[in-house]
Order: C-alpha cells, then structure tokens, then sequence
C-alpha cells in the first residue's frame, strides 16, 4: 500500500481511524449495520424470552438496542477530512496543519503536550509514533489496520 493512501486511514496521531466506532467506513459500524439487521424487530422478543427463558438479561434489551443504533449511526470520516466527532478538545489536528507535518513524530517537538490527551491515550500516542518511526509507516499499518482499537 502507497504512504499517501496509508495516511489517510491513520490520523495525524497515529490511531487508525477506520478501527473507530466512529468511522464511516469502519468495521465496527458495518458490524453494528449488520447486526440491527439482522435483530430486526426482536424487542418483543427480548421480553417473551425474558419469562419464557427466566433471563433477566433480557430485561436490558433496550439499553443494548440504544448503544447499537448509535454505534450504527455514527459516521466520520477521519480525522484529516473534518474535526475529530468524537475528542472535540484534540490538540493534534491543528497541530500537525501549523506545522505541516504528516505525523507527530515528524515534528522537532515531539512528544509534547499539546495533544490534550488524557495520560494513558498521551501513552499510547508516544508508543504510536516511536513504532510508526522505528518500524516505516507501512509496518506499522500492517500491524495495526486489523487490531482491535480499544485493548
């Protein structure tokens, strides 16, 4: 795969947009597409087997159905394309168009702390970007476009 179609999966900070809940594009959105399709109308259901089954689990059908029709309906487009949805206080972006800089390891400053990352995502993001350094972009995508986003 090309630096400039790898780029646009990865956001300035590294993360892979499209392992997202939020991505357009993303797995995780298709699955949850798939997935209301699939339940079609099962809400009557979920009450019928909570009494006929003795589930109460069943019970939280509804808060399941709400958490799946957002995960369903969220769609961006990544994070060089419009303003991260999801982080509205994140540094990153207009970072890396001041400074015109692909990834933050590209950058003389890097790590700093304009991020506005919390500590464990500011961890992640270090670890991120010494890999994308250490490894080539390309190595680096390979191993991460099918990872799980949330370990």
């Amino acid at each position: 795969m090309e630096y400039e179609s790898i780029k646009e999966s990865l956001g300035p900070c590294g993360l892979c947009c499209e392992t997202c809940f939020a991505h357009g594009n993303g797995d995780i959105r298709r699955y949850s597409q798939k997935l209301k399709e699939k339940l079609g109308n099962f809400e009557p259901y979920a009450k019928r087997f909570e009494t006929l089954l003795g589930q109460p689990i069943f019970k939280k059908y509804p808060d399941f159905k709400e958490m799946l029709d957002y995960l369903a309906s969220e769609n961006c487009r990544g994070c060089r394309n419009e303003q991260c949805r999801l982080f509205k206080n994140c540094g990153v972006r207009p970072c890396h168009q001041e400074k015109q800089v692909d990834f933050c390891h590209q950058c003389k400053e890097f790590p700093c702390h304009r991020t506005n990352f919390d500590e464990r995502l500011y961890e992640i993001w270090v670890r991120i970007n010494e890999k994308i350094k250490s490894k080539g972009l390309e190595q680096y995508y390979e191993g991460t476009k099918t990872r799980p986003r949330y370990v």
